[in-house]
């Protein structure tokens, strides 16, 4: 069968139409994908689990480990005052020391003046 030409015409119309709505179909879809990229990389930099929050948290480690070896030198410290006021071993100068400083106990031969 020969086609009439108003067939091959509506025809192309149809595949021009067909051919914009692609065209449409494919800017939107580009848009929305660069969109969406720009999106992931400024959350990768400043989001909650970006690059910014990870030197926050290494910030944050630092100050938390020097402030643990200054709680582990005062640990150290008052087991060793315990040490030295336990039974076996009793420092009579560091034992005085804390009778004269919790109790307010003076010598006999010293002086309060006011």
């Amino acid at each position: 069968m020969i086609p009439f030409p108003n067939q091959l015409c509506n025809d192309s119309v149809e595949e021009y139409k067909l051919f914009k709505n692609f065209k449409i179909l494919e800017i939107t879809l580009s848009a929305t994908c660069i969109i969406l990229c720009f999106y992931f990389i400024i959350a990768s930099f400043n989001g909650e689990f970006g690059v910014a929050a990870k030197y926050e948290l290494l910030a944050k480690e630092k100050v938390l480990t020097k402030e643990l070896d200054l709680l582990i030198e005062d640990s150290k410290a008052i087991k060793n005052k315990i040490e030295r006021l336990s039974d076996t071993s009793l420092d009579l100068e560091l034992l005085d020391q804390q009778a004269r400083k919790i109790l307010g106990m003076i010598g006999e031969n010293e002086f309060i003046i006011f």
